[in-house]
């Protein structure tokens, strides 16, 4: 490759939410640019960062993340190019579209009289610690377990979960707080 020539996304720049990134990875703001242009590339790019955050996400809903998450990916396919924006708002965009995709799930399920439980037995292997830690997230109370889902394992800014759960930054702040609290006490069998 010459110099002259710039790799897919690439660029020494790198979005606030990837500040702490090393600098070799692509620039994600220019990658979801590219996307919506339509290259194939920059999508499976931006596929590859997000689909394992997003797969834990939908887990919360769900006994088949990746099913759920692949209809997601589906649909931003779909309507990429109807998108504006920087990677922060691609970011809030796809949650957004998995949030509602889960919603959707959850009423058909609630008509068909289906539902299920994740058996103990469902998750083995290396990754049994994030299974533990999400085991103990859906047991809190919904709100509290989605946001912390956003916060922290989609890596969202409270303005952006905010906005995907309809709530003010201050309420998620709180559900925030207090599913933390909740999560400290479940581990610590409510000692000081």
């Amino acid at each position: 490759m010459e110099e002259s020539e710039e790799k897919v996304g690439s660029s020494p720049e790198q979005s606030e939410e990837f500040a702490d990134a090393p600098s070799d990875l692509p620039n994600y703001d220019q990658l979801v640019e590219e996307a919506v242009r339509g290259s194939d590339t920059a999508f499976t790019l931006l596929w590859r960062h997000f689909q394992p955050r997003m797969v834990r996400y939908l887990a919360m809903f769900t006994n088949d993340p990746e099913d759920l998450c692949s209809d997601v990916w589906i649909k931003v396919a779909t309507s990429i190019k109807g998108f504006e924006g920087d990677s922060k708002a691609f970011k809030g965009w796809i949650y957004t579209i998995a949030r509602n995709s889960a919603t959707d799930l959850a009423r058909k399920k609630k008509r068909e009289g289906f539902t299920s439980e994740i058996e103990e037995g469902d998750w083995t292997g290396e990754n049994s610690t994030m299974v533990e830690v999400m085991d103990l997230i859906k047991r809190l109370p919904q709100e509290y377990a989605e946001v912390i889902l956003l916060r922290v394992v989609a890596n969202l800014e409270v303005n952006d979960v905010a906005d995907i759960v309809g709530k003010t930054p201050g309420n998620v702040r709180v559900l925030t707080h207090r599913g933390l609290k909740q999560l400290n006490e479940m581990l610590t069998g409510g000692e000081k």
